[in-house]
C-alpha cells in the first residue's frame, strides 16, 4: 500500500487543472461547467478513496465508519457517519482543508511572487511591474529568506536582512521603498490569503535618516531645458515642420514643440485624441504602453485619469493639426499626432527627434521626459502653486513633484542680479 495519504498525494493545483477539464469535457461530452466540476469532484473523491490508509465499513447499527490518523498525535480516531456519503464527503472535506492548510505552511514569498505580480497588474501600469521584476530579480531572487516558509519569518529575521541589503546597496531613500515595497506588499498578499495573521513588516522601525544616503538632485543643467533652449527647440521644431511635411509621423516635430507647453508623459501624448479637447482642458483617460505595444485605457496617476489646462500655444498647434489633416483629407476624430494608429512609430520617433534637434541647435541633449520636468520648473520658478503643479504632472504624491521634477531654472546673471538687490 501507498504509504502517502491522500491530501500529500494531491496538491490543490492537480485538482482542476486547464487539461484536466477540456480532457473532461472532450470524454464526456458536457459543456456545462457545473457539470464538469462536479466529474472532477467525482474523480478527486475517488482518488482520496483509493488512497485512504484505512479501511471503510457499514457496523451492525447501520452507521458507516472508519478510521483516520491524527498528524499531531500519530493516533488512530474512530469516525462514523450516518450513510455512506455523509462519510466519504467528511473525507473529501478533511482532505481538501489539509491540502490547503498544507499549502499555506509552505507558502514563500518566492511561491507567492508570480500570483502577486499578476495581481498587482490589475491596478499599477506595465513600466511597474517590469521594475518589480528587475529589483526582485536584482534583490530577492537568490535571497534565504524568499525560500523560507512565510508562517516561520519573524520580524527581526526579516529587519536583519532588509537593513543588510539596504547597507550593502547604499540605498537612498527612494530605492529603500522601491526595494522594501516588494516585501511588504506580498507579505500584505499572505495576509489577505490567511497564511499569516499579520505582516511582520509593519512592526519594523528603520531610522532612515541614520541608514540611508541622502537625496541629491542632479544638476539643473541635465534635468531641464533652461529657459532660453526651450523657446529656441519650440521655435527650431515649429521650423521644421513647416519645412517637412513628408515624414511617416508628419506631426512629430509639432508635438515636440506641444510637449514643452503642456507636461505630458510621452505615452500620454501619443494616445491623445480630439475628443480628449474640452475647451481650454484635456481630460485625460487612456496612454500608449511602449512595453506591450498597446494603449493602456488608463494613466499612471492615482485615478487613472487627469485633467490639465492646455496653455493658448499649445492649443493653436492642436488647431493647426485640425485644419491640416482637413487639408489633408486626414480623419480629424481620432488621435491628434498619431498618424494611422501607428503608436509605436510616434513613440519611437519622439526620442530620436528631440536628440537631433539638440545636436542640430547645439544645446547639450536631454531625453524627452525632461520636457515634463522642464514645465514643472518653470512654472514653479514663475509661482505656480506647487498643488497644482502636482495635479498638471499626475503625481499621486506631492514630495515626487517638488523633489524631482522642481529645478531652479534661473540664470547666473539673473541669480548674481537677485542676491545683489537682496544684500548690496
Amino acid at each position: 500500500m501507498n504509504n502517502r495519504t491522500p491530501h500529500e498525494e494531491i496538491r490543490l493545483q492537480d485538482l482542476y487543472s486547464a487539461d484536466d477539464i477540456l480532457s473532461t469535457i472532450y470524454e464526456e461530452g458536457i459543456l456545462n461547467e457545473d457539470g464538469v466540476r462536479l466529474i472532477m469532484r467525482k474523480k478527486h473523491l475517488q482518488y482520496v478513496l483509493d488512497h485512504h490508509e484505512h479501511r471503510i465499513w457499514q457496523s451492525s447499527d447501520g452507521r458507516w465508519k472508519t478510521y483516520i490518523t491524527d498528524e499531531e498525535s500519530g493516533k488512530r480516531k474512530q469516525i462514523s457517519r450516518e450513510s455512506r456519503e455523509d462519510l466519504e464527503d467528511f473525507l473529501y472535506d478533511k482532505y481538501f482543508a489539509e491540502d490547503e492548510e498544507l499549502a499555506k505552511k509552505r507558502a514563500t514569498m518566492e511561491s507567492l511572487y508570480d500570483e502577486w505580480a499578476e495581481y498587482k497588474s490589475l491596478f499599477v501600469s506595465e513600466s511597474s511591474i517590469k521594475r518589480y521584476r528587475c529589483t526582485w530579480n536584482a534583490l530577492y531572487k537568490n535571497a534565504p529568506i524568499v525560500k523560507k516558509p512565510i508562517v516561520s519569518i519573524t520580524k527581526t529575521e526579516l529587519e536583519r536582512w532588509l537593513l543588510s541589503v539596504v547597507r550593502s546597496k547604499k540605498m537612498n531613500n527612494h530605492q529603500y521603498i522601491s526595494f522594501t515595497c516588494i516585501a511588504r506588499q506580498i507579505l500584505d498578499y499572505a495576509v489577505e490569503l490567511e497564511i499569516i495573521d499579520s505582516n511582520p513588516f509593519d512592526k519594523i522601525r528603520i531610522q532612515k535618516k541614520r541608514i540611508l544616503k541622502p537625496e541629491i538632485k542632479g544638476p539643473t543643467i541635465t534635468q531641464v531645458f533652461m529657459e532660453d533652449e526651450r523657446q529656441l527647440l519650440i521655435k527650431y521644431a515649429m521650423e521644421q515642420y513647416d519645412k517637412r511635411r513628408d515624414y511617416v509621423q508628419k506631426f512629430t516635430s509639432l508635438a515636440i514643440a506641444f510637449l514643452l507647453y503642456v507636461p505630458l508623459r510621452r505615452g500620454e501624448l501619443v494616445a491623445l485624441r480630439f475628443d480628449d479637447l474640452d475647451g481650454n482642458r484635456l481630460i485625460l483617460t487612456d496612454s500608449y504602453s511602449h512595453g506591450t505595444k498597446s494603449l493602456t485605457g488608463r494613466l499612471k496617476d492615482i485615478e487613472g485619469w487627469r485633467t490639465m489646462d492646455v496653455v493658448p500655444p499649445a492649443l493653436e498647434i492642436i488647431e493647426k493639426i485640425r485644419q491640416e489633416r482637413i487639408r489633408l483629407e486626414m480623419p480629424t476624430d481620432g488621435c491628434i499626432f498619431t498618424v494611422n494608429e501607428k503608436y509605436g512609430s510616434l513613440y519611437s520617433a519622439l526620442g530620436k527627434k528631440i536628440n537631433n534637434y539638440c545636436d542640430e541647435l547645439g544645446i547639450p541633449r536631454r531625453s524627452l521626459h525632461k520636457t515634463r520636468k522642464t514645465c514643472a520648473s518653470k512654472m514653479h520658478a514663475d509661482g505656480v502653486n506647487d498643488l497644482i503643479i502636482q495635479a498638471q504632472l499626475g503625481h499621486k504624491d506631492l514630495r515626487t513633484t517638488y523633489n524631482s521634477y522642481c529645478y531652479d531654472v534661473t540664470t547666473d546673471a539673473e541669480r548674481y542680479r537677485a542676491i545683489s538687490a537682496s544684500l548690496a
